[in-house]
């Protein structure tokens, strides 16, 4: 059974209040163990640093299921299809159309969309189905804000308000759903590490499914070099990683455009790229918390 927990938004005001001392005593926690993240990071690739790091700080052992992660596919719902050959992948025509990429008929590399992953996390952690996102968004009770208003917290104080496997939900250009995954100070990284990341420390991380340029050249390699059956597959243009939210994406100074998308990236000190989602366009969001109860 799941019952919501408690939640509440403070106002713009109360966060600038607090993003002092408060934030920063808060943010200097590690991350600790939590089954939504737990589950959701062995959907990341073989040797992803967050992995590394949950696992070492946390005493967890999650490990990757597929050695290249999951890939984004347009409408990809069906865990069925995508651990039907685990740990192989299988190519799926695309059923359907996306406004940017994906064709209908089209075969690609199946994965998940980014509802497909949430659900998917949601399901295991859960053991139920999780709501449209239309009805968690259109639900007042979880704390929609406009930011067109002012209302709400700003996204970088989410870190006082949000607790790592947060479900969070945005409207932009489209909608889109993630999972807070807590803040770079969490997962050990220092200004002396990530220097370019020095005054993001406590911003937020999300991990979800999304357009991912590094993702795209991970499964470029493997249609190029991998089984046969690839090689009919057209490249993914992302997948699912973890990725830091920031207020502006013009000051994020890596800019690749590939497979019709923008992916705008720090990179991290093993490589990895730490892509970002940009909150400059994003005007209504909530977060939803759940708790499983006997």
């Amino acid at each position: 059974m799941i019952r919501k927990g408690i939640a509440l938004l403070l106002t713009l005001a109360a966060v600038m209040t607090l993003w002092g001392s408060a934030l920063a005593e808060e943010t200097k926690q590690e991350i600790k163990a939590c089954e939504v993240l737990t589950n959701a990071f062995t959907l990341l690739e073989e040797g992803n640093p967050f992995i590394e790091r949950y696992n070492r700080i946390t005493g967890e052992n999650v490990q990757a299921r597929m050695k290249q992660g999951v890939p984004y596919f347009w409408g990809g719902r069906a865990e069925s299809h995508l651990f039907a050959k685990e740990p192989d992948y299988i190519v799926q025509d695309a059923w359907q159309s996306s406004p940017a990429y994906y064709r209908a008929g089209v075969k690609y590399i199946y994965g998940f969309d980014c509802v497909g992953f949430v659900a998917w996390v949601w399901k295991q952690v859960y053991g139920t189905s999780m709501p449209k996102t239309g009805s968690l968004f259109n639900d007042r009770e979880h704390q929609i804000r406009n930011k067109q208003t002012g209302e709400g917290p700003l996204w970088d104080g989410c870190a006082e308000t949000l607790i790592p496997g947060d479900i969070l939900v945005i409207d932009h250009d489209g909608r889109h759903i993630a999972i807070y995954a807590g803040t770079l100070r969490m997962y050990g990284y220092t200004a002396e590490e990530v220097p370019e990341l020095a005054d993001m420390l406590d911003m937020p991380l999300v991990i979800h499914c999304t357009t991912n340029a590094q993702v795209s050249d991970r499964f470029a390699d493997l249609i190029a070099n991998g089984l046969p059956k690839y090689k009919c597959a057209t490249v993914t243009d992302g997948g699912v990683c973890v990725s830091l939210m920031v207020p502006d994406r013009n000051e994020v100074p890596g800019l690749v455009h590939q497979q019709n998308q923008d992916t705008r990236y720090y990179a991290l000190p093993d490589g990895t790229w730490l892509t970002v989602l940009a909150c400059d366009d994003v005007t209504d969001y909530c977060w939803l918390r759940y708790e499983k109860t006997t």
